[in-house]
């Protein structure tokens, strides 16, 4: 019995464990990268580059838009 029960609390932690891991990454809104990827002249290269790694697009931000920043 007393086996079962650390058994159950077990597997009650590793779930919450698993569950705050996922919600770690969806709050993760942008990435940002250090290559320009074509800012701040060629923004479609950057918007390409974001799209290619999975994200909904990407502008050019940070100092004198020379930053590609990607949508999550």
């Amino acid at each position: 019995m007393k086996l079962l029960a650390v058994a159950f609390i077990f597997v009650l932690v590793a779930g919450l464990v698993s569950t705050a891991d996922e919600e770690d990454k969806l709050q993760v809104p942008l990435v940002r990268v250090r290559r320009s990827h074509g800012c701040p002249f060629r923004t479609y290269q950057c918007d390409g580059h974001c799209l290619g790694r999975r994200r909904r697009g990407g502008y050019c931000g940070g100092f004198l838009y020379r930053t590609c920043i990607c949508k999550s």
